[in-house]
């Protein structure tokens, strides 16, 4: 005899209340953590550009006379770059925030994680034997130059470079998508659905026991229906036999009627 469980999804009235209530700092964090798990691509995106964006702000500043503000900005990107003057670009005579190897990194990420957020997350990402290859361009240009093998040139730091920042990003942003949305919800997302609560959109395809989910309805909570009995012993078919009757016109029953 075996007992299967069913659940059903039905959606949340929306003048559903919480039974229990909770906290004001509870459902700051609860928010929290729904927006950082919704929006983590974003901020990565919105990271990145403003790295780059400051990179290349500072020669523009320090051209206008604004020495106050690219000192600070350049002295502070020194904690992402070594700055090497002769690794580095100049325009209108001021050196780039970032080295050309850097530069093309952070540049490179910040273009890919912006076709990530663009795809709507949903970029299929690369294998990681493809991003491995990806990476030996560059580890090979920096490790022969540091060696004193040979010496690099800036077309060489700017392709490795790009090489390197697209690989990581198009296999590491999809990989994280993909552990999200395979990963089985917290208790207190359960418990948040068992109390009339709402979860996000990611939470719900990403939930365990899988459900069905229909498009139009982003919020459902999880309610056992009944313990079904299957019963696993075979049923025999019934058979129903009918005489059969003899017919009048057969050549037999006319010679037995003849004779009597």
């Amino acid at each position: 005899m075996a007992i299967q469980h069913m659940f059903h999804p039905e959606p949340v009235p929306q003048s559903a209340s919480l039974a229990k209530k909770q906290s004001p700092l509870l459902k700051l964090v609860n928010r929290l953590g729904d927006f950082l798990l919704e929006y983590w691509a974003h901020i990565i995106t919105v990271s990145l550009g403003l790295l780059v964006f400051a990179a290349i702000a500072v020669p523009f500043l320090s051209y206008l006379g604004l020495d106050a503000i690219s000192k600070p900005i350049f002295f502070a990107l020194h904690y992402v770059c070594a700055q090497i003057p002769s690794h580095s670009f100049y325009i209108y005579g001021h050196q780039l925030g970032l080295c050309a190897r850097n530069f093309s990194i952070y540049a490179s990420m910040f273009i890919g994680s912006l076709v990530f957020v663009l795809s709507k997350k949903r970029f299929p990402g690369i294998p990681w034997y493809v991003w491995i290859l990806l990476l030996l361009p560059m580890a090979w240009d920096g490790l022969t130059q540091m060696f004193g093998l040979r010496e690099s040139d800036w077309i060489l730091r700017v392709i490795t470079g790009t090489l390197f920042g697209l690989g990581n990003v198009w296999f590491v942003l999809p990989l994280m998508q993909k552990s999200l949305l395979e990963t089985p919800l917290p208790p207190q997302a359960y418990q948040r659905l068992q109390q009339g609560g709402r979860v996000p959109t990611y939470a719900v395809r990403s939930a365990y026991p899988p459900y069905p989910m229909q498009p139009e309805q982003p919020y459902v909570n999880v309610t056992p229906i009944a313990h079904v009995e299957v019963s696993t012993k075979p049923v025999m078919p019934t058979i129903a036999v009918k005489p059969m009757q003899p017919s009048s016109t057969s050549p037999s029953t006319q010679a037995d009627h003849n004779a009597l």
